[in-house]
């Protein structure tokens, strides 16, 4: 004890309590080494910090920017991710009277990392790059797309606006004509493109895949392309407009379906062809560089004539599109080739596709922007995502007649001027009536069957919204799609499909109409479908496996066939030419309080969806399904290939789907 009190008494003598000897004692000495060390703890650190931050910043340009290692996938340091702009311009010395040839791509769906705008997010690619490649083909072509799925999640690719006659086990709908390819696997699509063409494109058809970058375009040429459209061209390009959100698809579609949720979620900016830049400054909770990200520009020769093949391939806005100071023809809509009819802006919904033809004749400059700004006024919150974020701009620059060399940048961006007219603030089709097809095509006079269709979205037990036609609210089956259970059903003779197959009309023997709504034909037949809109939202109906005329459309209810110039249930026209001149498409909106009066011919054998291609409202369940030609399935067999995709463990197949209403029993009210 005495011996610790010793050594504790030395301690406070000599810590706390010094006596006159300090500066002897070498204690002024000691004080300026301390000062000495701070500094260069200070130094050290702000270069310690200074190493992390720039270690950081090159793990992530290698690793995360970079192809992940193992996938297989040469990466282009040049590029990275981003497809080059030019891939989108249509080969301009195409044979459009080659003989029918079958054109094959080899695809790896894989997961990445990219930033398009400059904020980095995972993503999903084709080969490793953003967006998908141009399909081009020539109608009669075979096209044959080797599919592998390297990707996380179970997937599919559905090819927007093909008929798919024949085939329809291509039509890539999981849950209707296919299981999704479990991770892991290989899927080979093979079809002939007959009987149509035009600007389309293709998806992925699992959730919102298309959302986190899984899409492309697709364009098929006719033999009478250059007769069909009615004003020569220089060059013809596509330019695909998209919705971007900086969250994933997945989770952001649960978060729309869980309990007490009434609004899509809206998004975080837009692209043009998978192209912006924002200013990474005003976007501080995001890991951001734009260093590598710029505006679109588009090249055009001066004083020609440019078409322009817009596609909408976003899940949930609508688009308006000008281009400054210049006035443009719109000469196809979703495929159909029609007479041009000029005006200043366009608006385009959710998978609609419009040409455009421009020509650039001004003088006043020769750079001009292209707009294409997002119509908040639909959303719940019209401020979002705010001014700049709302628009994705484009350059067009003038080059002069024989300029063959890349612009390798401006000097100055455009000082051209909008149109005044102002911002659009419902989202609804363009007058089409307005709009004369090219070739002479009528539908038939008369219906076979006319259907009244209920849409709303609707909020039901344990809070839920979901999507309905009529009563009827979609779920798919990812392990029996409807054509494997009703061609297994007809070629089996089965009692209860086989009582069916000659009934036309709604079929809820043989299907659950609770969460799988069908209607079939046997036969060749015409049918109408008027879809009475409930909801304040708008939704873009597109129809599978068809192309339908639009006999109507406007807001409130329906007034009535008789409003059309038709008979009551279609049966028939009061005069003679009303339905001359409609236009035929694949995807038309039922406006907000709205309706819609549409025609089709049930011709094409198998089993089509229709649905809203808001994307957040087909995966809550606003999706119905037709079966043309009950008799014709009744032969049919399910390809191999397609019955082992479906041999996948349940728990893979559901990989990436929406999440099932059971994952929130319990919660809220309802039961």
């Amino acid at each position: 004890m005495q011996e610790r009190e010793d050594d504790y008494e030395w301690g406070q003598d000599h810590r706390l309590l010094p006596g006159n000897d300090m500066e002897a004692m070498g204690a002024l000495e000691y004080k300026i080494e301390w000062q000495i060390r701070t500094i260069w703890v200070i130094v050290g650190s702000f270069i310690a910090t200074a190493l992390v931050f720039f270690g950081l910043m090159l793990f992530t340009r290698r690793f995360i920017v970079a192809d992940a290692t193992g996938m297989g996938i040469e990466n282009d340091v040049a590029t990275g991710f981003r497809r080059p702009a030019n891939d989108y311009i249509l080969d301009p010395a195409w044979n459009f009277n080659a003989p029918p040839k079958v054109r094959e791509y080899k695809w790896s769906i894989v997961n990445r990392v990219g930033n398009p705008d400059g904020v980095y997010r995972h993503m999903l690619m084709i080969n490793g790059q953003f967006p998908g490649p141009l399909i081009e083909a020539n109608e009669g072509d075979t096209l044959i797309m080797e599919v592998e799925n390297q990707s996380e999640n179970a997937t599919s690719i559905h090819f927007h606006g093909i008929y798919q006659n024949g085939t329809n086990w291509m039509d890539g709908t999981t849950g209707i004509t296919q299981c999704p390819i479990a991770p892991g696997r290989k899927f080979r699509y093979q079809f002939t493109v007959n009987g149509q063409s035009g600007t389309y494109y293709y998806h992925g058809h699992v959730a919102v895949q298309a959302g986190d970058g899984l899409y492309g375009p697709l364009v098929i040429h006719s033999k009478d392309e250059k007769k069909l459209q009615q004003i020569p061209y220089v060059s013809d390009r596509v330019v695909m407009l998209q919705d971007w959100y900086h969250d994933l698809s997945s989770g952001l579609l649960k978060s729309t379906l869980e309990p007490g949720s009434e609004s899509s979620p809206i998004p975080d900016g837009a692209l043009m062809n998978g192209m912006n830049q924002r200013d990474c400054s005003k976007l501080g909770h995001r890991m951001c560089d734009n260093s590598t990200a710029t505006l679109p520009s588009l090249a055009l020769t001066a004083n020609a004539n440019h078409r322009l093949r817009f596609i909408n391939t976003g899940a949930f806005a609508w688009f308006q599109v000008e281009v400054d100071e210049h006035s443009f023809a719109v000469t196809e809509v979703d495929g159909t080739d029609i007479v041009p009819t000029y005006d200043t802006r366009m608006m385009i919904s959710p998978a609609q596709r419009y040409s455009i033809i421009l020509n650039t004749n001004l003088t006043n400059a020769n750079s001009f922007w292209l707009r294409a700004r997002m119509v908040a006024h639909c959303w719940k919150e019209p401020n979002l995502p705010g001014p700049g974020a709302d628009e994705i701009k484009a350059i067009i620059n003038y080059v002069p007649s024989g300029k063959t060399k890349k612009t390798k940048g401006l000097t100055s961006q455009p000082s051209s001027r909008s149109w005044s007219k102002g911002m659009e603030v419902q989202c609804r089709d363009m007058n089409t009536t307005f709009y004369v097809p090219a070739v002479f095509d009528p539908p038939p006079p008369t219906a076979d069957h006319s259907y009244y269709l209920r849409s709303n979205l609707e909020i039901g037990d344990w809070r839920l919204e979901r999507g309905f036609f009529n009563q009827s609210t979609f779920r798919p089956n990812l392990q029996r799609p409807t054509l494997h259970r009703t061609i297994e059903g007809l070629s089996s003779h089965n009692e209860t499909f086989n009582s069916m197959r000659n009934i036309d009309g709604v079929n809820e023997v043989c299907y659950d109409k609770k969460h799988d709504f069908v209607i079939q034909h046997s036969g060749v037949k015409v049918v109408d479908i008027i879809i009475q809109n409930f909801d304040e939202g708008n939704h873009p109906m597109h129809l599978h496996g068809h192309k339908f005329w639009v006999l109507g459309q406007g807001h409130g209810p329906f007034p009535g066939y008789k409003a059309l110039g038709l008979k009551e249930h279609g049966q028939g026209m009061l005069e003679e030419g009303v339905l001359d001149n409609l236009i035929r498409r694949d995807v038309a909106t039922a406006e907000g309080f709205g309706w819609l009066a549409l025609r089709f011919i049930a011709d094409n054998p198998g089993v089509w969806a229709l649905h809203c291609h808001m994307a957040w409202h087909s995966e809550a369940g606003l999706v119905m399904q037709f079966v043309d030609r009950v008799d014709t399935l009744a032969t049919w067999e399910i390809p191999e290939a397609n019955r082992r995709l479906c041999e996948a463990p349940i728990s893979e197949l559901k990989k990436g789907a929406a999440p099932e209403d059971s994952t929130w029993f319990g919660f809220g009210i309802g039961g």
